[in-house]
């Protein structure tokens, strides 16, 4: 069986944690002496810590620097819904700051 301490850090791995579980992907971003810090991409982003010795059911593939490219591409529109330009609040901030001083 194989183990985190099989995994790479900064790698993107597809695995299966236990038989019944279904395929996620995996990056290990930070190593201690006995444990890896797993940046779990799923529906949520999720960080969690395994111990190298613990056991995974299997690891289906490490993914490509082309599959990781091809995989952050399709996210990167969600993301740029979520993103906005903070100078348009200030300036929205400025209006209403306006419109108070004018009222009074």
């Amino acid at each position: 069986m194989a183990t985190y301490s099989n995994l790479e850090l900064n790698h993107y791995y597809l695995v299966k944690e236990n038989g019944d579980s279904e395929i996620i992907l995996v990056q290990p971003v930070m190593e201690t002496a006995n444990c890896f810090l797993l940046l779990h991409l799923d529906e949520i982003e999720l960080t969690v810590w395994k111990k190298k010795e613990d056991g995974i059911f299997e690891i289906v593939e490490e993914l490509t620097e082309e599959q990781v490219a091809e995989y952050e591409t399709l996210f990167e529109d969600e993301d740029d819904e979520w993103n906005f330009d903070e100078s348009e609040l200030d300036e929205e901030d400025e209006l209403e700051e306006e419109d108070e001083l004018e009222e009074e």
